[in-house]
């Protein structure tokens, strides 16, 4: 190897390890936002809520809940009443009571945990008001994704008949903006379309992650024709997943799914310092990384267990509000490519930028291995 060639190597390996220490403080989802999932469901004049959490997205509070989770009683006692204080269920107008609350790792290999809460109220839902300021304790980009339901009889009947597939269901998003919902049982259910394609607009611009593999992708695109290839062959697959995922044909956990996005980012940034062509095989490869980040996007749906025409309008929302964050970040990106490839420098900047993104994909990698 010449001199001038081995001084290149070092400028970038020294890059590469200077980007990655830097980054050592970016959490390994990567997201800046944060999602908790909930259930809630009335029979009678009872309701059960069901909260599902991942610690390593609450900040300071997840230290706590997984202690209780774990069987502290006291971090127990304090996750209750923090729930209890910003959670407030009432029914035609009186306010329901809290009855227990309890918390639960959820199955072995999933560090999400569970906070269930059983509610008595004075009478059977016809309007109801649910307020949820956890966002106030959790961070300001918290939302909760809250699945609201009514069984039609009681117990045996809704189990027994076709009451259980006509249960009334809606599902709402609550976050620092839209802290409570108000449901009137008495009318038909909202569309719901906007909230889960703002939802999804949020997960794909906040996901560092999602948007670093995409900059790598665009980064060895050569021209329009193959940025536009490359895209599609991302879109495509990762909507495909998505949907697979959250129809319940696949099931998969965070455990394998975020270090091989991790390895993805690594992957696709060091083809872009090995090989100037984009082959057919680039875009299989394409293919094959956008499956497991749709795998990652499911995560966002798959807990509230929706069915039927629920189910398709948020996967519709959902995805479309992904694809728009996603062909934002294109547009956004198109002219610096455009402008990079009419340069003599624009090959050596691809070079650096693909060196950065493949550091921090290593720092990635590397967390989230130790959390698997």
């Amino acid at each position: 190897m010449s001199s001038a060639l081995w001084g290149r190597f070092q400028l970038l390996v020294r890059l590469s390890l200077l980007l990655g220490l830097g980054l050592l403080w970016l959490p390994a989802q990567a997201h800046t936002s944060s999602t908790g999932l909930a259930g809630l469901e009335f029979q009678g004049d009872e309701a059960r809520y069901q909260l599902t959490l991942a610690p390593a997205e609450i900040g300071d509070a997840a230290m706590v809940v997984q202690r209780g989770a774990a069987g502290d009683v006291l971090a127990a006692q304090q996750v209750a009443a923090l729930v209890q204080a910003h959670l407030m269920l009432s029914v035609n107008d009186q306010p329901c009571r809290i009855k227990r609350t309890r918390l639960q790792a959820l199955q072995r290999g999933d560090d999400r945990v569970a906070v269930l809460l059983d509610w008595q109220c004075a009478q059977p839902p016809g309007v109801l008001v649910l307020r949820d300021t956890l966002s106030s304790v959790f961070g300001e980009h918290y939302s909760s994704i809250a699945s609201i339901s009514r069984l039609g009889g009681s117990t045996t009947q809704a189990e027994n008949s076709a009451d259980a597939a006509a249960r009334t269901r809606q599902e709402h998003i609550l976050d620092r903006e839209h802290a409570q919902v108000r449901i009137d049982f008495g009318q038909p259910p909202p569309g719901g379309l906007g909230g889960f394609l703002w939802l999804g607009l949020q997960h794909i611009l906040s996901g560092l992650d999602h948007l670093l593999f995409l900059a790598a992708l665009l980064l060895g695109s050569r021209n329009l024709r193959t940025l536009l290839i490359t895209v599609t062959a991302f879109t495509a697959a990762h909507s495909v997943s998505l949907a697979v995922a959250a129809l319940g044909w696949v099931h998969v956990t965070g455990n394998w799914v975020e270090p091989t996005i991790a390895a993805s980012i690594i992957w696709v940034a060091l083809e872009n310092l090995r090989s100037r062509q984009v082959t057919l095989r680039r875009h299989l490869l394409t293919f094959t990384f956008g499956l497991v980040h749709g795998l990652a996007f499911a995560e966002a749906l798959t807990e509230l267990h929706l069915g039927g025409w629920p189910l398709a309008r948020a996967l519709l929302g959902f995805n479309l509000g992904v694809e728009a964050g996603q062909a934002l970040v294109v547009l956004l990106l198109a002219p610096m490519l455009t402008w990079m490839a009419r340069q003599n420098v624009g090959s050596r900047m691809v070079r650096l930028m693909s060196v950065g993104i493949a550091g921090m994909g290593t720092v990635w990698l590397i967390q989230r291995l130790q959390l698997a």
